[in-house]
C-alpha cells in the first residue's frame, strides 16, 4: 500500500509537472472565482440544480475538504474522510454556504487553495490521497487534475447559464 505522510524536503524536489498542475489549478480556482463574482445577483443565475452562488459554495466544500486531507497527511496525522453519497455531500456543502456572501465563499477557496499549495509539494508522488469514503484514493497529481477539470466544469456551465441569461 502506498505511503500517505512520507514528506519530501520542499518544493525543490517537487516534479514540474505537479507545479504546473499547481499553477493550473490556481488559475482555474481565480477564473471561476471571478466568473462568479462578475455576476450581478449570482444567487439567482440558475446554474443547473444550484444558483451561482450554490455553485460557489459546492467548490468550497470539496476545496476544503482536499486542503483538509492534504494538510492531515503531511502533517502525519490520518486525513478525516468524507462519508457519504454524492448528492447528500453535494447538498451538505450548498447548505453551508447559504447564508454566508459571495465574498465569504470565496476567501474559503482561496484559503483551502493556499494549504493545498503549501502541502501537496511536500508529498511524494505515490501518496494516497483520499477522496470520499468508498471512493478510490488519488496520487497527488490525479488529485490535483481532477480538482481542476471539476472547477473548469462548473465554471463552463456557469458561463453556459449567463449566456442563456443574457439572451432572454
Amino acid at each position: 500500500m502506498p505511503h500517505r505522510a512520507q514528506q519530501q524536503e520542499g518544493s525543490s524536489r517537487t516534479q514540474p509537472a505537479r507545479l504546473a498542475l499547481i499553477l493550473q489549478l490556481d488559475e482555474a480556482v481565480e477564473q471561476f472565482i471571478i466568473a462568479i463574482t462578475r455576476i450581478e445577483h449570482p444567487e439567482s443565475l440558475r446554474v443547473d440544480d444550484w444558483s451561482a452562488k450554490d455553485t460557489l459554495g459546492h467548490i468550497a466544500f470539496w476545496h476544503e475538504s482536499f486542503a483538509r486531507n492534504v494538510s492531515a497527511l503531511v502533517n502525519g496525522r490520518e486525513p478525516v474522510v468524507l462519508e457519504g453519497t454524492y448528492p447528500r455531500l453535494n447538498q451538505q456543502g450548498v447548505e453551508a454556504s447559504h447564508a454566508m456572501t459571495v465574498g465569504r465563499i470565496a476567501g474559503r477557496i482561496r484559503r483551502a487553495q493556499a494549504t493545498i499549495r503549501r502541502c501537496i509539494v511536500k508529498l511524494p508522488p505515490d501518496t494516497a490521497i483520499p477522496y470520499r469514503k468508498g471512493s478510490r484514493d488519488y496520487s497527488p497529481d490525479e488529485h490535483l487534475a481532477m480538482v481542476r477539470g471539476h472547477i473548469i466544469a462548473h465554471m463552463h456551465r456557469v458561463e453556459r447559464a449567463r449566456r442563456r441569461r443574457r439572451r432572454k
